[in-house]
């Protein structure tokens, strides 16, 4: 899908949203969950070429640690937002705040192996 057929569901999704707003809200949830996952779906279609692409270029580097902690930071942080939207969307300011501190948290995790390497490399280069 490109960014036109992106753009058209989006449209349309927000138009049946305003509607079924007006008729029954709880039908309204239910629609904006399903277009925020169809976006998130077709976002992930896009990524999946990305990935492989990346993970061909680290592997020829030698450096596919590095790219494995960087894709999957990458992938916390984009479930975190999109989690963090939704939750923002229905009012929900705070569980969106603590969804974002949960992720980046997760990634400081993830990272610090990369992070003990960088000061080992400092380490030796300082001898």
């Amino acid at each position: 899908m490109g960014i036109v057929q992106i753009a058209g569901v989006a449209i349309l999704s927000v138009a049946l949203i305003l509607c079924l707003k007006e008729l029954k809200a709880t039908f309204a949830l239910s629609a904006r969950l399903a277009a925020a996952l169809l976006l998130f779906g077709a976002a992930l279609v896009l990524y999946v070429p990305v990935l492989e692409r990346l993970r061909v270029l680290f592997s020829m580097s030698d450096t596919a640690d590095y790219a494995t902690t960087i894709l999957r930071s990458v992938g916390i942080a984009l479930v975190c937002e999109f989690t963090a939207g939704f939750c923002r969307d229905l009012g929900e300011t705070t569980v969106a705040g603590g969804v974002l501190l949960f992720g980046k948290m997760e990634i400081l995790v993830l990272c610090l192996p990369l992070i003990d390497k960088v000061l080992e490399i400092a380490k030796e280069l300082l001898k």
